[in-house]
């Protein structure tokens, strides 16, 4: 398959001033990520609040421009496009956001948001139009009678499958999912996500996955990157990262869910504070919570490699993969001297079990 999105280089910093004559800094919301989408994959961003997967949504919308880097969809800079050719690269590049009540208009109609891209868009009569509106209610599991009706009629799981007919009434290339399930129960949330796998195998979408829930990205995508103040630490095939996370963020992360038998979280062991986004440290951005930190991890800039012998499985950290020593010392320890934090080993096979 080949690229759809490219993303090289790419920062998005934003300036900001601490009082009157205080001196101008940047919050480095996203830093140096570099990634490649194929047609018809679904790739999943995941990390915490914070770490930059929005930014980095809507600088790949053009909402933002970029400090530094590229963005190229279909092998074109999209911030190099004019006016003309952006408007047209809009049909291709649709989103759908998280919160399905805020993103759509509470004072229109179900019939004029999801016609609102065809109007834009699209030569079409108003029957046209109506019917093409119907039909893509009933792709989403809507009958035609929502027509008519208003946002605060629909349930929460109804008026994101609206926001999903909306996104898809132009036939795009490429959606972004921000978080489409994380402001539903249980139950519709499976109903969405099995909805959105069957348009991605009826129309061929590429999706570009952001969410909090790991559960969802393992079911939903065949590729992932973890972000981390900014930074992408991990990134490779969905099976391989679940399976042998070697980053000790990531470890830290996938060790969180729960399970039926388990009491304590892994997040109780997320020690010390995360630094600040505003001018970051010079070297690997997790060393003041990673319980294997050594003085060569607080001054060496880490690129993202392959450090393991599967193809494609990157890496931001010259340490990993963890050796058993350096497991052993943080379990006992005995690293206490270098200011080390005590903290269990994540077990492998434990790990892949759990998931």
């Amino acid at each position: 398959m080949s690229s759809l999105v490219e993303i090289k280089g790419l920062k998005k910093y934003f300036p900001v001033r601490t009082g009157m004559f205080g001196k101008k800094q940047y919050v480095h919301a996203v830093d140096d990520i570099t990634l490649s989408l194929k047609e018809g994959e679904s790739f999943g961003l995941v990390g915490e609040s914070g770490c930059g997967k929005s930014t980095l949504a809507r600088t790949i919308l053009r909402s933002y421009s970029p400090t530094d880097g590229t963005i190229t969809f279909n092998n074109k800079d999209i911030f190099e496009m004019n006016r003309k050719e952006m408007q047209e690269s809009r049909k291709d590049i649709q989103m759908v956001f998280q919160d399905p009540f805020w993103s759509i208009n509470p004072k229109m109609t179900i019939g004029a948001i999801v016609e609102e891209p065809l109007q834009t868009h699209l030569r079409l009569s108003k029957r046209e139009r109506e019917q093409e509106v119907k039909r893509l209610l009933g792709e989403v599991g809507l009958s035609g009678d929502f027509y008519k009706r208003y946002p605060h009629q629909l349930s929460g799981g109804q008026r994101q499958r609206v926001g999903i007919a909306r996104a898809i009434a132009l036939k795009p290339k490429f959606i972004i999912l921000d978080e489409p399930t994380s402001a539903l129960d249980m139950s519709v949330q499976a109903q969405v996500l099995n909805l959105l796998k069957d348009l991605q195998r009826e129309y061929g979408f590429t999706y570009l996955f952001i969410s909090h829930d790991l559960s969802v990205i393992k079911h939903m995508c065949s590729k992932i990157a973890v972000m981390y103040l900014g930074e992408i630490v991990e990134m490779g095939d969905t099976e391989s990262v679940f399976t042998h996370p070697e980053h000790p963020y990531t470890q830290l992360l996938f060790s969180s869910l729960p399970t039926l038998d388990q009491t304590d979280f892994a997040f109780s062991f997320f020690e010390g504070e995360m630094p600040k986004a505003i001018d970051p440290p010079i070297g690997c951005r997790f060393a003041s919570r990673c319980p294997y930190v050594q003085n060569s991890c607080l001054a060496t800039v880490q690129e993202l490699e392959e450090r393991t012998s599967t193809e494609g499985h990157l890496i931001r950290c010259h340490l990993a993969p963890i050796d058993a020593e350096l497991s052993v010392m943080a379990e006992t320890n005995d690293l206490s001297e270098s200011g080390e934090k005590e903290l269990p080993d994540i077990d492998h096979a434990d790990l892949e079990e759990k998931l």
